[in-house]
């Protein structure tokens, strides 16, 4: 009988409530992210070297014919700043070797707090993970990512953002360096620039 009923008001829960969950596979719809650092989604790469300066940030040669990278910051910490562009629109970026430290403490930190600052403005991650890597020599590493897959609630464009964090190596032998990585795609935009180039 008890298990009847508990059955019966978990079926009532399930079709009432149901309907008004998200589900990790879906989009979060509602307020999106209109481009990265003051930069908006599509600009030409005048535009977005003209914005860079204004900030104070210097432009890095050698990059991709694709991309512009400047060495800037994100959230306070120093980094590589890359913009990504098709048909010379701008639709992706990202911020790397953020809170750069031999010690992962630090730049865990970052991670948290980038983190917290992001599910502030659009929410709960869509997915979080957090877990260690065994890398050759047999240390242990930990590392922590978090995605929000986004979607405009006016034009269902789709964007996302990923932050992580974990251990890399650099060229200038300085060991086990910790670091955090942050992404921004406008993904519907990306796919009509892509039509656009080919």
């Amino acid at each position: 009988m008890k298990t009847t009923k508990a059955l019966r008001w978990t079926l009532v829960f399930v079709f009432l409530f149901a309907p008004g969950l998200t589900f990790p596979e879906d989009p979060q719809a509602g307020i999106v992210p209109d481009g990265f650092l003051g930069v908006p989604w599509g600009a030409n790469t005048g535009q977005v070297i003209k914005a860079m300066k204004e900030l104070g940030y210097r432009q890095l040669k050698g990059a991709e014919s694709s991309q512009l990278v400047f060495k800037g910051a994100f959230a306070g910490e120093p980094c590589q700043l890359t913009f990504r562009l098709l048909a010379n629109g701008f639709y992706s970026a990202s911020a790397n070797y953020c809170a750069r430290s031999g010690h992962p403490g630090a730049p865990q930190q970052t991670f948290l707090r980038i983190v917290q600052d992001l599910s502030d403005k659009y929410g709960p991650p869509t997915s979080r993970r957090s877990d260690k890597i065994k890398t050759n020599d047999g240390k242990e590493h930990p590392q922590e990512g978090a995605v929000w897959d986004l979607a405009d609630s006016k034009t269902s464009d789709k964007y996302g953002i990923s932050v992580n964090f974990g251990v890399t190596w650099f060229t200038d032998d300085t060991g086990d360096q910790y670091v955090v990585n942050v992404y921004y795609r406008a993904e519907s935009l990306g796919e009509r620039l892509k039509k656009k180039e080919y």
